[in-house]
Order: C-alpha cells, then structure tokens, then sequence
C-alpha cells in the first residue's frame, strides 16, 4: 500500500465533508481507501475497485466536502509516449478531520464491497445474457454485413 506525500504547507480544512450513505458503492470504496492513507491512481482503481472511472468518484468526494489532492505524474507507455496521470490522496489533517467514527465506516466499507463482490460470477452471467439479447434484438432482418452480400 503506498502512503500519503507528506502536507503541504498552509493548506486548510474546508468545512465537515459527507460520508456517502451507502456503503457497497465504489464511491464509499474510493473515500474509504484515501481514508486509510492509500495513493490512488487510475490504473490501481481498475483492479482494486473495478472502475475505469476514479477522477468522477474523486470529483464527487470533492464536492461533499473531501480535499482530495491530485498530483500528476510522468508514465512510460508501451506506445513510446509519456503520459501525465494523476495520483490522488487526502493530507493528514483531512484524514484526522475525518474523525473517530471513520474507522468503523471503512470497515463497513469494505465488508459491503467483499460481500458485492461475493456476487461476481452471477454478475458476469447475467452482463452475458443481457449482452446477447441485446445482439440479438439490433439486428435487422433484411440488414447483412459487407461481406455476407458477397462484395
């Protein structure tokens, strides 16, 4: 787990930020990990929360009051490029704003999400079926492909 970057000088508090309700979401996921001092990057976010989406959980946490800072960083790319992705975490201070029923919300937090994610394999099933009859209702009878014409 990698910890926070040390505060950054006179940086305030804003006012008391929202803990989110529900506990089995990834948003609650994402505040429950900078809770516990984590570093947070896109990439980490696919495999730890299965999201490809952590700057609109931190946008989010921003606007229920949370400071969540963002920093960028330089990353080799297979392709030859250096790409500038950003490195989220909360300052100590937030952290000990958060106060001392932050533990047991984390807790909750990640009880909820080991429980949702007892439901994987039932989800991938269902994401499956719902996939093809998707298919399978888009086409049209008198629609065929480029190739099935004989072209």
């Amino acid at each position: 787990m990698k910890k926070a970057p040390a505060m950054k000088q006179g940086a305030a508090v804003a006012g008391t930020p929202i803990f989110p309700q529900r506990t089995n979401t990834v948003t609650a996921e994402v505040l429950a990990r900078l809770l516990r001092g984590e570093v947070l990057t896109s990439l980490d976010s696919v495999f730890d929360s299965s999201t490809t989406r952590l700057s609109a959980f931190i946008f989010t946490l921003n606007g229920n009051g949370w400071e969540i800072e963002s920093e960028p960083f330089a990353a080799g790319c297979k392709d030859g490029r250096v790409s500038w992705p950003h490195k989220y975490y909360l300052r100590t201070e937030v952290i000990a704003k958060a106060g001392p029923g932050a533990a047991a919300w984390c807790a909750a937090v990640f009880k909820a999400r080991r429980d949702l994610r007892r439901k994987a394999a039932q989800a991938e099933r269902e994401a499956a079926r719902l996939n093809a009859m998707r298919r399978a209702s888009r086409v049209h009878p008198g629609q065929q492909g480029l190739f099935e014409a004989g072209f």
